[in-house]
């Protein structure tokens, strides 16, 4: 997929939603036991999983899913260029400051930002457009993710040079029905890979973030989202009746992420009830269908249950750089000048 330009999975200017991923290079391992070296990297897990959040909380661009594994990551995105356009000039300047000192801080801790740093930054109102684009764009969001990571990986084990892929991959989920199943395959991934039973222990995923809010949540009966496990996560639930009028679309009760904007039209129970019903059928290496009394869900968002199985477990053979609904292939398609899009006969048969 190198050869096809990121404009033309990514329009930035548009809210848009996108699966990025990232691997590493010479045989590094990013977490976990390294089978050459001997050495358990598990704890670098939980900074990188503090770094992601540090950058959701800067970024327009909000963190739907996300899972690390031991030479990859995966993050599911929405870039919000419309929360963007509500900031101050001080306020991007200011973003844009915390995120290029926390890249090279050691510790990925934030650093004080003066206001003769921040009057620099403004004085130049072309400066501050650019930047202004930068911070609703998936590109500058994966590489300030991907340096700090080689950075302090690098650091750790007294190396130097390339630690991550040079280019990250990014598809195109364009519309429900895919960003749910890119969802379910992000939070499936320990499982799939045998390093987790359950969802509940799949540490380290959007899944397990999910499943702890939601138990504080009930044994405290206080939905506080600035202390929350997930509360730097976009919400799962998306309000259909939301209009743009309601601060949530644009600003979030907590600093933690750019909205309360959700991303599903399901609730949070209805989609752990999949993501189980899906672990189960994964772990058991069985070819089971959905639970009927699941079904219809899938086809309130519009993917055909029959597919199910296939695509939460070869979503990457399936589907090329943008993924979704014929219509929205062939749009997308026509816009950057082309035919088609690598995946359209399986569009066809999951999304129709």
């Amino acid at each position: 997929m190198a050869s096809n330009p990121r404009s033309h999975t990514v329009q930035l200017g548009e809210v848009g939603v996108f699966h990025c991923w990232s691997r590493c290079v010479r045989r590094a391992w990013l977490r976990g036991m390294d089978p050459v070296s001997g050495y358990d990297y598990e704890y670098r897990r939980n900074w990188i999983c503090q770094f992601e959040e540090l950058l959701a909380s800067l970024f327009a661009v909000e963190v739907g899913f996300h899972a690390e594994e031991s030479n990859h990551i995966h993050l599911v995105v929405r870039i919000r260029p419309d929360v963007v356009e509500t900031w101050s000039d001080e306020e991007v300047a200011r973003r844009w400051l915390h995120i290029t000192h926390l890249i090279k801080s050691k510790k990925g801790q934030l650093k004080e930002i003066s206001e003769g740093q921040i009057a620099i930054e403004k004085s130049n109102p072309d400066r501050v457009t650019v930047l202004r684009s930068r911070l609703a764009d998936p590109s500058w969001f994966m590489a300030a993710l991907c340096e700090h990571i080689a950075l302090r990986c690098n650091r750790d084990e007294g190396n130097s040079g390339h630690f991550l892929e040079d280019r990250y991959g990014c598809r195109h989920l364009a519309d429900e029905g895919a960003l749910l199943v890119r969802g379910i395959y992000v939070d499936l991934n320990q499982i799939r890979a045998g390093e987790a039973l359950t969802s509940e222990s799949s540490i380290h995923t959007s899944a397990h973030d999910r499943i702890k809010g939601r138990l504080e949540r009930s044994s405290r009966g206080e939905v506080d989202l600035s202390k929350t496990p997930d509360g730097w996560l976009c919400e799962l639930t998306l309000d259909e009746n939301m209009n743009m009028d309601d601060p949530a679309w644009f600003r979030s009760v907590t600093a933690r992420r750019a909205s309360d904007l959700g991303l599903l039209p399901i609730s949070l129970e209805e989609y752990l009830e999949l993501l189980d019903a899906s672990g189960r059928i994964v772990r058991e290496g069985k070819r089971g269908a959905i639970p009927g009394e699941l079904a219809p869900i899938l086809e309130r968002i519009g993917v055909q249950t029959e597919h199910w199985l296939e695509v939460i477990t070869n979503f990457h053979t399936c589907f090329g750089n943008v993924v979704g609904t014929c219509q929205k292939l062939s749009q997308r398609a026509a816009a950057n000048g082309r035919r088609w899009y690598r995946g359209r006969p399986k569009c066809a048969e999951v999304f129709g």
